[in-house]
């Protein structure tokens, strides 16, 4: 399976508080460490999920190398991290110069930059199987990731779009995790979606049941294409707005406006999430008054 990965990359670290109301981590002061450690885990991420033929072993006794052949379908990721030539972690994307594709994007305005990364990733690449569009700070931690969403794209036959739930590590007392994207409010969710749950159920690799739902929030600061759902998005303009701001119409609004999104349903949302990578979620912990789930 060949997966083509385009990550639009930016980080301007003094930016003017007033430059930044949706406290966006790419223009938080003072987070060049944090975005740092977000961008590299989220490209070690990708590059371990990688399967080839063979493992190597060092073998000390007899001086030479031993190969060990891999039985899992080969999965080769090609990453491309689009920016616009000035406002990167260069220091980062040195570190990972043999392994990935940098990208310099011409930008009149630098907030276009997640748009333009979408239309390069879906107008550029034929080639690949899944094509998948990811925010700088997301971190997937599932071998079996972009299994899942090409078992899924086959099983609903290219008709859906499949979403992550995005959480952030807590580690307090009882609470192990924060789903970040729970329900939006629905006069805001319904101009798009009419979200039901429970719509759907499969058993993936004949193993795991999992049931979906249409998703409440359809964000999850990623997307990921079928070459068959590539072919049509390519074929129609793809949306500039709409959807909060340009980074959430790029990886929400490009699917949302042609394909219903779903999401494991909550009690199934193990089965494919992702971390963010650079909490921004976690203070509404002690903010916001606490509901028992029913």
């Amino acid at each position: 399976m060949r997966v083509q990965v385009c990550i639009p990359h930016y980080f301007r670290e003094h930016a003017d508080p007033s430059d930044n109301p949706n406290g966006y981590g790419s223009l938080r002061r003072g987070a060049r460490l944090q975005r740092s450690i977000a961008l590299s885990r989220c490209i070690t991420s990708l590059l371990n999920l990688q399967r080839a033929a063979e493992t190597c072993q060092l073998n000390i006794s007899r001086k030479w190398i031993d190969h060990l052949s891999n039985s899992p379908e080969p999965l080769e990721i090609k990453i491309s991290i689009c920016t616009d030539g000035a406002n990167r972690l260069q220091d980062v994307l040195d570190l990972y110069q043999s392994k990935i594709e940098v990208i310099t994007l011409k930008l009149d305005d630098p907030r276009q930059l997640p748009l333009a990364c979408r239309d390069h990733l879906i107008n550029s690449h034929q080639e690949a199987d899944l094509l998948s569009y990811m925010e700088d700070d997301v971190v997937i931690h599932d071998p079996l990731f972009f299994d899942k969403l090409k078992w899924f794209h086959e099983k609903t036959n290219h008709q859906f779009s499949l979403m992550p739930h995005r959480y952030e590590r807590i580690d307090a007392g009882s609470m192990e995790t924060l789903l970040v994207d729970g329900p939006l409010a629905p006069e805001f969710i319904g101009q798009f979606a009419k979200p039901q749950t429970q719509v759907a159920n499969g058993q993936f690799r004949g193993i795991e049941n999992v049931s979906f739902d249409i998703a409440d929030n359809p964000h999850s600061g990623t997307f990921c294409l079928s070459q068959a759902q590539a072919e049509l998005l390519r074929d129609s303009p793809l949306p500039r707005e709409g959807f909060v701001g340009p980074l959430e119409t790029a990886a929400t609004l490009t699917v949302l406006h042609r394909f219903p999104v779903m999401k494991p349903s909550r009690e199934c949302w193990q089965f494919l999430r992702v971390e963010h990578g650079h909490p921004s979620f976690l203070h509404y912990i002690t903010k916001l008054p606490h509901q028992t789930a029913n």
